[in-house]
């Protein structure tokens, strides 16, 4: 079995200006990604899929592999996940030779993911043949969960999901487990990437909970202002627990 963490890394994000290279409490944001990658005994190789020669230089220097730059078509706003992961691949197969079963893709903007995260996704797709795909998740809880969240139509308030009466859920003990995919890190086969189906996740996706402290996503200044919070106040720290797991 081989696997390689692929860290998707694009230039020109605009509500955060150079996010992924923002210095976040002293590093660059993309930093902590690749140093939690390395971490992970688990991946074989550890690149970085960008289009800047900044993110470029900035990755290698933490240790991260960067052997091409993403062509300018597949580094768009509004580029989705898949062509970035097989430009991964045909690249590597092609040029390096390189052959690979699992694919881990770990976006930069989750600063406080673990390398026992990584080591678990990889451990529950590797360990159930059966599944597609392992993706990371936080439970959504109280005023976040779907059964008390509403559309407004015609300047009126309607409920999200039909047919479902929120005076039942007036306590948010409740209400019914939910959760939220959380971006920190997906384990994909290698095969499902290549072949023609659009969702690239599969039908069956396990996955493993992450702790919402964890699981923070910058998608912008407030949510950089929390991390740099968090990370001064030291809130989260690691416990016993993941401080064993992150072997």
């Amino acid at each position: 079995m081989k696997t390689v963490g692929l860290i998707p890394a694009r230039s020109g994000s605009k509500r955060v200006l150079n996010k992924n290279i923002r210095k976040l409490s002293g590093k660059p944001l993309i930093a902590y990604t690749i140093e939690a990658a390395i971490a992970t005994k688990s991946l074989d190789k550890v690149i970085v899929s960008t289009d800047s020669h900044e993110i470029a230089e900035i990755s290698r220097a933490y240790g991260a592999e960067v052997p091409f730059i993403r062509p300018n078509d597949i580094s768009m706003d509004d580029t989705p996940d898949r062509p970035v992961m097989l430009h991964l691949v045909h690249w590597i197969e092609t040029n390096m030779k390189y052959f690979f079963d699992y694919l881990v893709y770990l976006r930069p903007t989750t600063p406080f993911k673990r390398a026992s995260f990584i080591n678990n996704a990889i451990k529950t797709i590797a360990n159930n043949d059966s599944l597609s795909s392992v993706r990371s998740v936080t439970k959504t809880e109280g005023v976040y969960h779907p059964y008390w969240m509403f559309q407004c139509n015609n300047n009126l308030l309607r409920p999200f999901i039909a047919n479902v009466d929120i005076s039942t859920y007036y306590q948010s003990q409740l209400l019914p487990p939910c959760y939220r995919l959380n971006g920190v890190v997906d384990v994909l086969r290698t095969n499902n990437i290549k072949s023609s189906e659009k969702n690239i996740y599969g039908k069956q996706i396990g996955f493993i909970e992450i702790e919402e402290k964890f699981s923070i996503d910058i998608d912008n200044e407030f949510d950089f202002s929390l991390c740099e919070f968090l990370m001064q106040k030291d809130l989260t720290t690691k416990n016993k627990e993941d401080c064993n797991n992150d072997i």
